[in-house]
């Protein structure tokens, strides 16, 4: 039988103290809050706090003019004694844990060369059975969770020395218990494999996913509230699911530098390699290369490549390349996300590629679609075949360009061909759209037509512009009386007042018409090529109008 030495006290007995030893002074602070203390220790100190801001009162004012003494005497003063300290690498760790936990000890079982630790966890004020508290054994990674009585086994692989029993529960103390085979006289605490990562907290929005609430269990999402942002890492793990893997229930604490999952897996994150048949979900980051056949979800960064065959999802920042069969959602994204419908990200350095479109919430470089891209500042280029949205945009390519700051304008004119148009150009810093309709004023089998382009503003004064504009014009109509034009205009415009522009300007089109009977060609003739079947034709003509503008 397994012989229960005794309570050690908090799992920060397993780092060094020396952090919360160190002495410091706080003077001329008549009237401080618990955040601005905390940061001035750590200003003059060579180690951060990191704590829940939801939980700790960090806004509250505290007294502590004069105080002299350790950081840890500091943290009592300010905050008593219902949260604990754990000091790890660089960081004092501030948990929010009024309550005690005890362990009673059950019945343990030997089989073989292994131990089952069985017993009961409870609260040590109440006597209340504590369920759904993780139980773990650190140099093992080994792992149990109580079930609603309390209760837990916990299976040790040939233990041949004392083990450390560590119990965790949210808002209570992390308690860790010696174990003793019968046959060891002498305990010596071992090197925990944990580590603390501070970098922030994704796993809860992950676990609200839609993907997160189907594919992680509730035992699961207990062991990460339990244990935390304290995190070891393994060679490899295999999963077959995310509730059968090679590291258990562990799964979910341990980073893995090759992770393989057969049909899906919940890992704390990768440091090298990760593959699934149908998904990966991470708690954490995924670094190097990360693919899946249907998705990936990253509860923190991806740095590397990412490829799923439907989708690939990221709460924090990503690098490097994106791609998915249907869409990619990210924070900030460095580098190039390529999906068959859609990008989303919260900002976008490098370039965006969607079949559909590209949506960037903040700063943007570049987004190539076939029907929208949304951006915020567009340092870049936005080309698509319809729709383009942006506060900035220099160079905004499609038939329309809602640009904040852009120039919007609205043009009634006529041309050689003796049409009335009305023009919409829509863009921003040095490109524009153009969309338009136009109605033959003569008598012709179709007399309207629509009018769709691209312009460049090649001179922008005050009182002068010159814009460069490649337009294509097609009737309306059965295909055997369609008449197309192509054009490429040369337009000077006069600003007589800032909303007004009078436009007046040389053309060369290309003129092809399938009703061989409307066989006039206007302007000045460059080349003719028509016959009975259809009247096709290079010529010179003229366009002129008003322009209304909105900046």
């Amino acid at each position: 039988m397994i012989l229960l030495l005794g309570l050690l006290g908090s799992i920060n007995l397993l780092f060094a103290q020396s952090n919360l030893d160190r002495k410091i002074s706080l003077k001329d602070e008549k009237e401080i809050t618990i955040g601005q203390a905390l940061k001035k220790v750590s200003d003059d100190q060579d180690f951060f706090f990191s704590y829940n801001s939801n939980i700790l009162p960090e806004d509250s004012l505290v007294q502590v003019n004069g105080f002299s003494g350790d950081v840890r005497g500091l943290l009592n003063v300010m905050l008593g004694d219902r949260y604990e300290f754990i000091e790890t690498s660089g960081y004092i760790v501030i948990r929010y844990a009024p309550n005690r936990l005890y362990l009673e000890e059950g019945d343990d079982e030997q089989i073989g060369k292994n131990w089952i630790v069985k017993g009961r966890i409870k609260d040590l004020k109440s006597d209340e059975l504590i369920a759904y508290a993780s139980v773990y054994e650190q140099t093992m990674l080994t792992s149990s969770i109580t079930d609603k009585n309390g209760y837990f086994e916990l299976k040790l692989k040939d233990p041949n020395a004392s083990v450390m029993i560590t119990v965790s529960k949210e808002d209570y103390r992390d308690t860790t218990f010696m174990l003793l085979p019968p046959f060891d006289i002498q305990a010596s605490p071992k090197k925990g494999k944990f580590r603390y990562y501070p970098n922030g907290s994704g796993d809860e929005n992950l676990q609200d996913t839609f993907l997160g609430r189907m594919m992680i269990g509730f035992r699961q999402r207990m062991q990460g509230m339990n244990i935390g942002n304290f995190f070891a890492e393994m060679p490899v793990q295999v999963s077959l699911v995310p509730r059968l893997s090679t590291h258990g229930m562990m799964n979910s604490q341990i980073i893995n530098h090759a992770s393989f999952n057969i049909i899906g897996g919940y890992t704390a994150g990768t440091n090298g390699i990760e593959l699934g048949g149908i998904f990966n979900i991470n708690r954490k980051d995924a670094n190097y290369l990360q693919a899946a056949g249907i998705f990936n979800l990253v509860g923190g960064n991806i740095s590397g490549v990412q490829l799923a065959g439907i989708s690939n999802r990221v709460l924090g920042s990503g690098a490097g390349l994106q791609a998915a069969g249907l869409f990619n959602v990210s924070g900030p994204f460095e580098g190039l996300q390529l999906a068959g419908i859609y990008n989303k990200a919260k900002s976008s350095h490098g370039l965006q590629i969607g079949g559909l479109g590209n949506i960037s919430k903040g700063h943007t470089d570049n987004q190539l679609s076939g029907l929208f891209n949304i951006g915020k500042n567009v340092s870049g280029f936005q080309l698509t075949s319809l729709l383009n949205v942006a506060d900035s945009s220099a160079y905004p390519i499609g038939l329309i360009n809602i640009i904040k700051n852009g120039e919007k304008s609205f043009t009634v004119g006529f041309d050689e061909l003796k049409n009335m148009m009305f023009t919409v150009r829509t863009g921003g810093t040095y490109s524009y759209g153009i969309l338009g309709l136009a109605y033959a004023t003569e008598d012709r089998m179709y007399n309207w037509a629509i009018d769709a382009g691209l312009g460049l503003h090649t001179v922008n004064t005050r009182w002068f512009d010159l814009d460069t504009e490649f337009l294509s014009r097609t009737s309306f109509g059965p295909p055997e009386t369609t008449t197309n034009l192509g054009s490429i205009k040369l337009l000077p415009a006069f600003s007589p007042h800032k909303n007004i522009k009078i436009i007046c300007g040389p053309s060369l089109n290309f003129l092809l018409r399938q009703n061989p009977a409307e066989n006039d060609i206007p302007g000045w003739v460059i080349e003719d090529n028509s016959n009975s079947q259809r009247v096709q034709a290079w010529y010179m003509g003229l366009t002129f109008g008003l322009q209304f503008v909105i900046i």
